[in-house]
């Protein structure tokens, strides 16, 4: 019987030896002490997000970190049995102590995963855990952020003692030899009481496409110590996560109105009213840019241009300024913090370039902004609670009305004249009258109404050196303009009304 026993165990012996092997030697450069978390959009190379957590982060233990296991319970993988008949082991008895790595400290993947500002990964994402030699395993979203307790948490270890191998001690100190590792915090014991991840573990808790093989050249052995991936330098989020759209123009400016703002009109608008910023005293990023309340000026009523664009009688009744970038991120300021404030900007250029990739197309900045107010990307500008406007008024008001449609009257045949639409009560119109002489031009407006004062006409008289006729009848802004013989002038008539188009007499 000894005899009988003795020959199988050769013929045993021989099997194995037969089996190829490739030894790698392990070397200092293996060890990993930093772990980058990616995550990618589901056309699977866009990255959404990235963050790079190094093994002195891990080792603290913060509440966003905790560290996992006690450095005295010993976890266990389990290698091919080799048995036809017990290819799965329900036991997980077989093939056990050579893959006993040891009582680990470590990081939850699930933890690492979170680190990203964007958030970790979503149900039906894949996750990758890839070593730095390049192995990898690939494990469901249930796996890391919902594990059966057969399975147990998913953690990159950074510390084990008394492995099988005989290794103790941090990669910190370059002692574990095969840290960082993957390694399954398994919560069920075998009979002998070893918190074992066996084959049948793998069998029961993962789905057939993550479970993995060892291949003789004849059979496909079970065996989820090859799970265990060793060096682990990155994980990888497969998410099902449109591309994100790329940061680029134009942008919206949305309050009383909506505006689309292309690049050429900003630019042109930094011309004009140029804001500066050295962000550190005398130090080299100088930034460049427009204040932001010019920009709230332009949607906050119908008036868009000129130093009345600004409406300072709603700021101070209150609204709020949200600025928000093309991934979401947002700040928020009330109407009295950017009122007239040159100090909190919009730049589209840092040290006389166009903004970095991190940045463009614009960014808020100022030495009136804490950090995490300084938002990049901007997609939109959001006027966010603005008072409605009271048309109740009396028609002397500016401030309560919006143009339908105005008719330019000129009674001399050597300027041209026109129609001016402004929408349909949507904005106010600003016209300007291009004079060629030193000569006098009428601007009529008719409105037709229900009642007997919206039939009335009311008429101003323009000069071209700006000065109006008679200011005590006038119902609108004169908005001087920086060019020869031109005046622009703001009509503005009650919502509820429609203007008819004048004609020229």
């Amino acid at each position: 019987m000894k005899t009988k026993t003795l020959t199988m165990l050769m013929i045993f012996a021989l099997a194995i030896s037969t089996i190829p092997l490739t030894i790698y030697p392990v070397l200092a450069t293996d060890i990993t002490t930093e772990i980058t978390v990616t995550k990618l959009a589901n056309d699977g190379t866009t990255v959404i997000d990235q963050v790079t957590v190094t093994v002195a982060e891990m080792m603290a233990g913060t509440p966003d970190l905790p560290i996992y296991g006690d450095g005295v319970t010993h976890y266990y993988f389990q290698g091919p049995t080799f048995d036809s008949e017990n290819m799965w082991d329900e036991s997980e008895t077989v093939n056990i102590d050579s893959r006993d790595y040891g009582a680990c400290k470590g990081t939850d993947v699930k933890d690492l995963c979170e680190k990203l500002s964007m958030g970790g990964a979503a149900p039906g994402d894949e996750i990758k855990i890839k070593a730095i030699d390049g192995m990898s395993k690939n494990f469901a979203y249930e796996d890391v952020y919902t594990p059966e307790p057969e399975q147990g948490k998913l953690v990159v270890t950074w510390y084990t003692a008394d492995t099988a191998d005989g290794i103790t001690g941090y990669v910190t100190d370059g002692a574990y030899e095969t840290g960082m590792r993957l390694i399954f915090f398994a919560e069920t014991t075998n009979p002998d009481g070893k918190h074992v991840f066996g084959a049948w573990d793998m069998h029961e808790t993962l789905a057939e496409e993550y479970w993995h093989y060892y291949y003789d050249g004849s059979t496909m052995w079970p065996s989820s110590s090859g799970l265990s991936v060793k060096w682990v330098s990155d994980i990888i989020i497969y998410s099902s996560e449109d591309v994100p759209e790329t940061p680029d123009w134009p942008i919206t400016l949305t309050g009383a109105t909506t505006y689309t703002m292309e690049q050429a009109e900003f630019d042109e608008g930094v011309e004009c009213h140029p804001e500066t910023w050295f962000d550190v005293p005398g130090g080299a990023e100088f930034w460049r840019g427009i204040p932001l309340w010019r920009l709230v000026g332009f949607v906050d009523d119908g008036i868009q241009h000129g130093e009345g664009a600004f409406n300072d009688d709603l700021a101070a009744a209150g609204y709020e300024v949200k600025v928000i970038a093309f991934d979401g991120y947002s700040a928020t300021f009330s109407s009295a913090d950017i009122a007239r404030n040159d100090n909190i900007f919009v730049a589209n250029s840092l040290d006389g370039e166009e903004l970095p990739s991190e940045y463009y197309p614009l960014r808020l900045v100022g030495p009136s902004l804490a950090g995490n107010q300084k938002v990049g990307m901007i997609k939109e500008i959001q006027l966010v609670g603005l008072p409605e406007v009271d048309n109740t008024a009396s028609l002397n008001a500016t401030t309560n009305v919006i143009i339908a449609s105005v008719g330019i009257d000129i009674d001399r045949t050597s300027i041209d004249y026109g129609d001016v639409p402004a929408g349909r009560n949507s904005s106010v119109q600003a016209v300007g009258i291009t004079n060629t002489g030193n000569i006098e031009c009428d601007v009529t407006l008719q409105v037709d109404g229900a009642d007997t004062i919206s039939q009335d006409f009311y008429e101003q008289s323009l000069y071209i050196d700006t000065n109006p006729y008679n200011i005590d009848t006038v119902i609108a802004n004169n908005i001087p303009v920086e060019a020869t013989w031109i005046i622009g002038t703001q009509l503005r008539v009650p919502l509820s009304w429609t203007a008819e188009i004048g004609t020229k007499e």
